[in-house]
């Protein structure tokens, strides 16, 4: 074969592995090592009135183990508001791996919304075999209005 078949080759191969890649990247099939774990937040507002109450979800959808830890911290001006950790303890749970969905709900009242301004939510996701990780921030305001 002449240099530009291989060289025609390599680069419908190189092609078909970056849209392998990109279609497990934005979880559209499952692969292990090439699927990335997306956290989202569903439900939180971009601001709340003095006395309502703010209710959301927090969903991890990725490719890997059943071992995850999930921590959401509230801060108000650097104090901490409120703060969640739930970790699974690998030595006691039969590790499976495959594509998983892993959701929590919060609500937060009067008891963590008791100041005026912004508040920054914190959240952090992990696979505890993998070592995967995700991460994400958002920012809302209280009696701002």
């Amino acid at each position: 074969m002449a240099v530009r078949e291989y060289a025609k080759y390599g680069g419908i191969t190189a092609a078909i592995f970056v849209v392998f890649v990109v279609l497990a990247q934005t979880q559209a099939i499952s692969v292990p090592f090439f699927t990335s774990t997306i956290v989202k937040v569903d439900g939180l507002g971009d601001s709340y009135g003095s006395n309502d109450t703010a209710i959301f979800t927090v969903t991890a959808h990725g490719y890997g183990s059943n071992c995850h830890a999930l921590q959401v911290e509230a801060t108000h001006e650097g104090e901490r508001k409120s703060f969640y950790r739930k970790a699974d303890d690998c030595r006691y749970m039969e590790l499976t791996r495959g594509p998983y969905n892993f959701t929590r709900s919060f609500e937060y009242g009067a008891k963590v919304l008791d100041a005026k301004g912004e508040y920054k939510l914190d959240i952090r996701f992990e696979d505890q075999v993998d070592g995967k990780k995700a991460s994400l921030t958002r920012n809302f305001s209280v009696g701002t209005e």
